[in-house]
């Protein structure tokens, strides 16, 4: 039953570019929002399981709590753009020279912190540096256009310069990004290499003991994860049509990669994939519905006014709606966030097994 409603659910999204614009699919969407909008969401559903399942490698199986993958996710951005925008090469090459930089990195990352020991929050306060690092250098560097960005010129549609006049191109891209990382990690976690991983993170110190080269495999796992990281910068790069430091080398989008993996279940093979379908359409949901400052004096005069309890709910209801509540959207991902934590402290998946089980 498993594999039948996970092949049921490959064909619908296989097939759902060709009714996206269909008028049933645009009468049920929220503020007659088109048939387009619901291919965005999926994309970055499957955008964000892909960069989840690569943080999965070094996160889940090998146990190193990364805040920076932010980082292998910018350089692989500006990698493929600078190689594109500068030497004409395509993003194609350029995303496989992004994976070799951002890998190298990610090596580099591994050696420093695992020469010196560093474990637990101490690793993860040598990610987040890195990260920060890399992006004050990026704000201060010439060639990558500063606080500014780069914007990638328009070539026309092209499969060879990865651009695109419709978003299926790009959905169907990610979503085969999303599917071949999944095939790698369950493959992963039935080879040597995850059990040996899997070893590390239950108890390095054990591992150690019975022969395993915990360095050594953590390094595999550090470069693997910021080298597949890259590949998903380039895609972002490519799709956007813009890049710039503040957006895709902050700390916050490090944890919005780590969120999913850790709601879905860390270091399992779909984990990361249900926290994506999990958050994704909730923080695309709410940015939609909470955009904008809104009026706090708008909300204290409804709620003052002599109105029936009925209209105050109604008109606070349609301030949101018209993009008001300021911080509503951060409030109510919070909410979710918290909420998921509570009920399901291992993630959906190992819920979901434990519920079946019993």
């Amino acid at each position: 039953m498993r594999r039948l409603a996970i092949a049921a659910l490959c064909v619908f999204l296989i097939l759902l570019p060709g009714f996206a614009d269909s008028k049933i699919i645009t009468a049920i969407m929220p503020g007659g929002l088109s048939g387009s909008a619901l291919l965005n969401v999926f994309l970055l559903i499957f955008l964000f399981g892909y960069l989840a399942q690569s943080w999965n490698i070094l996160g889940g199986f090998a146990g190193q709590l990364s805040l920076g993958h932010s980082a292998f996710f910018g350089i692989g951005a500006y990698t493929s753009t600078l190689l594109f925008t500068e030497l004409g090469i395509s993003p194609w090459i350029g995303m496989l020279a992004g994976m070799a930089t951002a890998g190298a990195f990610g090596l580099f990352v591994g050696v420093v912190s695992f020469h010196y020991r560093l474990a637990g929050p101490f690793f993860t306060l040598a990610t987040i540096a890195f990260a920060e690092l890399t992006r004050l250098t990026a704000l201060h560097l010439k060639i990558t256009g500063g606080s500014m960005g780069i914007l990638i010129p328009l070539q026309g549609e092209s499969f060879w310069h990865f651009q695109f006049s419709g978003k299926a191109p790009f959905y169907y891209i990610a979503f085969a990004m999303m599917v071949a990382v999944t095939a790698l990690i369950w493959w992963m976690s039935r080879s040597q290499i995850g059990y040996y991983l899997h070893a590390i993170r239950q108890d390095e110190d054990a591992a150690e003991a019975i022969g395993i080269d915990t360095r050594r495999y953590k390094l595999i796992a550090s470069a693997l994860s910021a080298a597949l990281t890259g590949a998903g910068g380039t895609f972002y790069a490519q799709y956007t049509q813009y890049i710039v430091p503040d957006d895709i080398l902050t700390v916050g989008l490090s944890v919005e990669i780590i969120l999913r993996a850790i709601i879905g279940g860390s270091a399992t093979v779909f984990g990361p994939i249900i926290g994506s379908f999990i958050l994704t359409p909730v923080a695309e949901a709410t940015r939609v519905l909470f955009s904008g400052a809104g009026s706090g004096a708008a909300v204290v005069k409804l709620f003052a006014s002599d109105a029936t309890l009925e209209a105050k709910l109604s008109g606070y209801i349609a301030f949101l709606s018209a993009g008001g509540g300021g911080g509503g959207a951060l409030m109510l991902y919070g909410v979710v966030l918290i909420f998921t934590c509570l009920a399901m402290p291992n993630g959906a998946v190992p819920w979901f097994r434990g519920r079946t089980r019993t």
